[in-house]
């Protein structure tokens, strides 16, 4: 108990002393509410504007979100309406510690961070930090996850080690999505946008009640939308757009419910695609990669091609040589079936099937030339169809749970069992340079298995504990062969020791597990208020390497593991007449086996892997602010403190091991806020209702080479020592400075007493350039490329209500 009282001493300390002015002053609002001092503040009540209950899932049932001793956001379906939250990436700028980039130029395959633990990267064998659920079934692979963010009841974020009860166990925490279920009454609703870029755009549903005990309701989208980039280079594809989006799906749920046995059947398809993003390619190392091989005038054209991107300073215009694609496929089925028992017992099932087909051709070097990337059968400046990468994979799970209460309701209970198989195969080609190629199959084996409890204890009304605990085990297995050519002669892949191999297929198996637990006090010391202090562990499979090709590729690497101290508090208030929501929360994590994909010398090769990093703490603070000044205006806040830094880890840099303990979290910005304001319009109700809507998202400096600060010190890959100009362009390159995007947005419901809503918007107002994801190998590759968020874009929308 000492050890945790210090490290959230630790943690309170770090956040008072941050360099950032708002980190101080937000953290004494912050602890008003934390350490339950009133100065005049009452719980809500009397005739005090009220805000509504919010239910939440985050313990395997329905509660109220003040109530869970878990840090939740949740957003309602009309909450993501109104602050345009369409993309799953649109989810980072509204929840606090939570960032979703982009996996190199791919816009299907989203990295998401959480409390400063962000995935190595985005193999289709690896599981996720922060898992995405449809329906309490977890999205694997991460390709095409983005799918299916249309007619939600509702999105909760749980942070936080989900290590005794969700799913699959997690280090990060959850993203979970739930469908809009099926209702009673024949109705629904249609919905149309337009906007620049081409944009059109469908969403509708339907209920059909068939019997006064089945439901069905069937919901479809559609949307097309011009590409962001164009395309400037002088060859075949002039004028082309990329970062298109052209994505439509459709959902039918069917709700059987008889007394004490409901079932919910849920089918999918979903699909995108889009010429993707091309990588805009704005600095180049001439000390190593290909950066050496352009200045050495190998690649005049390259080099060319990197300097007017330098010069010309718009990722919205880019030269490309490929004729990028990215085509996902999404197949999706979640069956849950409860049966209650009676009063105190229910039995729940959750089957779950999952089949994606992913397509991609992108170009990784941002330039006209054929340099590193998708190759095509054309010298370079002429464009022929791309070789495809494709992905196919099927996902299946099924988890039991068994739900109670006992002792006159004092303890409530849940216990189950899971269990899933992936089941992946990646066809791949690579062009690494002009005239060298690695191709390549990969098919991944991934089942896991647990077993899992937990359960609360009402001491009284004021004092209950939680604690609960789980068994994992996981069994990875991958089968790979390696080319060196497109036409799959040249062997690239060896048996155990260095051996040739007849077929040029490697088969590696590695099993894993681990015992996770959970507990947390909980305080209530008026109505509205919880006060709770938590400790949880949360685990994420090891496994391999999908880019091995020998014993030192095709190490396995070994689970990671954190352990989580959080203070937290949730609570409602009355100030000066007004409704106030505040959720607060402060943790410590203890990040240990971090796993990390990182180069290295392989015997005068330059190779990948992921390994196990080392050691880490991330510590920070959240705060959530809701107010209801008026009947009519509303004000969202929400601040994210993240702090995280290496206590042991190692690099090997010119084929050496170096102490590169003091690398950054890369993607990871130490401070982010979001404030909304919504004010509805005092017209008269036969109008209708009018609001507007205005948000910003501020976020501070980030770093996306975790070596940044180690520039100068690192060794060439083919000359003896960057040059100084290195030195400060891949410095300059690897910094992104804060930045902040505006939203604005005005509703009009109930149309002059009918039933019709309109909408118009304008997100990205200020055309702010920012940078979301992409490839920084300034180190190995000599060179690098970034993603950029959306700039500027208008748009408007009719829903009619039946």
């Amino acid at each position: 108990m000492n050890t945790y009282k210090n490290k959230l001493a630790v943690i309170v300390k770090e956040v008072m002393s941050a360099r950032n002015l708002a980190s101080a002053s937000m953290f004494c609002v912050t602890s008003v509410g934390l350490f339950g001092y009133t100065g005049g503040v009452q719980a809500a009540g009397g005739e005090a504007m009220t805000l509504e209950e919010v239910v939440v899932t985050a313990r395997r049932r329905e509660e109220s979100i003040q109530d869970v001793p878990v840090a939740v956001t949740a957003m309602s379906e009309d909450f993501l309406r109104v602050q345009n939250v369409n993309k799953i990436e649109d989810l980072g700028t509204k929840v606090p510690s939570l960032r979703i980039s982009s996996a190199g130029a791919s816009q299907n395959e989203p990295i998401i961070s959480l409390r400063g633990q962000r995935p190595a990267e985005r193999a289709f064998n690896q599981d996720q930090a922060v898992p995405i659920y449809i329906n309490d079934i977890v999205i694997a692979p991460t390709q095409g996850s983005n799918l299916g963010m249309y007619d939600l009841q509702n999105v909760q974020v749980l942070k936080g080690p989900q290590g005794t009860l969700f799913g699959r166990n997690s280090t990060g925490g959850a993203i979970l999505m739930s469908s809009k279920r099926p209702g009673s009454e024949l109705g629904g609703y249609v919905n149309v946008k337009v906007g620049d870029y081409n944009l059109t755009g469908f969403e509708g549903a339907v209920d059909v009640p068939i019997t006064d005990n089945l439901q069905v309701r069937i919901a479809a989208h559609k949307l097309d939308r011009d590409g962001y980039q164009e395309n400037v280079a002088d060859n075949a594809l002039n004028g082309d757009d990329y970062s298109d989006e052209h994505s439509q799906g459709a959902r039918i749920s069917v709700n059987f419910d008889q007394g004490d046995l409901n079932n919910l059947l849920v089918l999918a398809q979903d699909e995108n695609r889009v010429a993707a993003a091309v990588l805009y390619n704005t600095s180049v190392n001439s000390s190593v990669g290909l950066g050496w091989a352009a200045g050495a005038g190998y690649l005049p054209d390259y080099s060319a091609g990197v300097q007017r991107n330098i010069a010309n300073n718009d990722p919205w215009e880019v030269e490309t040589d490929i004729d990028s694609e990215e085509d996902v496929k999404n197949t999706f089925v979640s069956n849950t079936t409860e049966f209650e028992v009676n009063d105190a017992f229910t039995v729940k099932n959750i089957f779950g099937y999952r089949k994606v087909n992913f397509e991609t051709a992108t170009d990784v070097d941002g330039t006209a030339f054929a340099g590193w990337g998708t190759p095509t059968l054309g010298a370079p400046g002429v464009t022929t169809d791309p070789l495809l990468t494709e992905l196919q994979s099927e996902f299946y799970s099924d988890e039991v749970q068994l739900l109670g209460s006992a002792f006159d309701d004092r303890m409530e209970w849940v216990t189950g069992l899971y269990w899933s198989k992936t089941d992946g195969t990646e066809d791949y080609v690579v062009q690494q340079a002009p005239g060298s190629y690695d191709t390549g199959i990969s098919t991944a084996l991934n089942t896991s298995y647990g077993v899992f409890g937990e359960a609360t204890w009402h001491f009284s009304d004021q004092w209950s504990v939680t604690s609960g605990a789980r068994q994992s085990w996981d069994e990875r297995e991958l089968t790979l062969g390696k080319w060196t050519d497109l036409d799959r002669t040249n062997c690239n892949v060896t048996g155990p020791g260095g051996t040739a191999l007849a077929t040029c297929e490697r088969t590696v198996k590695e099993d894993f597990d681990a015992a996770t637990w959970r507990a947390s006090l909980n305080y209530n010391p008026m109505d509205g208020m919880l006060v709770y202090a938590s400790a949880s562990t949360g685990y994420r499979a090891g496994g391999f390497n999908t880019r091995g090709r020998d014993d030192g590729t095709l190490m396995p690497f070994e689970p990671e593991l954190v352990t989580t101290y959080e203070l937290g508090n949730k609570a409602d208030w009355e100030l000066a007449g007004m409704a106030v929501r505040t959720n607060v929360a402060l943790y410590w994590q203890d990040y240990t086996d971090i796993h990390q994909t990182r180069s290295f010398d392989n015997n005068g090769t330059i190779d990948t892997r992921t390994e196990n990093a080392g050691k880490a703490v991330v510590k920070g603070a959240e705060f959530e602010l809701t107010l209801l000044p008026t009947d009519n205006l509303q004000i969202n806040f929400s601040y994210s403190y993240v702090d995280g830094e290496y206590k042991d880890k190692t690099d090997t840099i010119g084929g050496v091991e170096v102490d590169t303990t003091d690398s950054e979290f890369t993607y990871i910005p130490e401070q982010s806020l979001t404030l909304s304001t919504t004010y509805t319009l005092p017209v008269p109700a036969s109008v209708g209702e009018m609001s507007l809507m205005a948000s910003v998202y501020w976020q501070d400096t980030m770093y996306t080479h975790a070596l940044i600060h180690r520039f100068s010190e690192l060794p060439g890959r083919f000359t003896p020592n960057w040059t100084d100009d290195d030195i400060a362009a891949a410095t300059d390159f690897s910094t992104q400075e804060s930045y902040e995007v505006w939203n604005l947005r005005f509703d009009w419901r109930s149309v002059m007493g009918s039933n019709f809503d309109l909408a118009a918007y304008v997100n990205n107002a200020g055309d702010e350039q920012y940078v979301t994801g992409g490839l920084n190998v300034i180190d190995s590759g000599g060179y690098g490329g970034y993603m950029y968020g959306a700039p500027r874009t208008l748009g408007a929308s009719m829903r009619y209500t039946f």
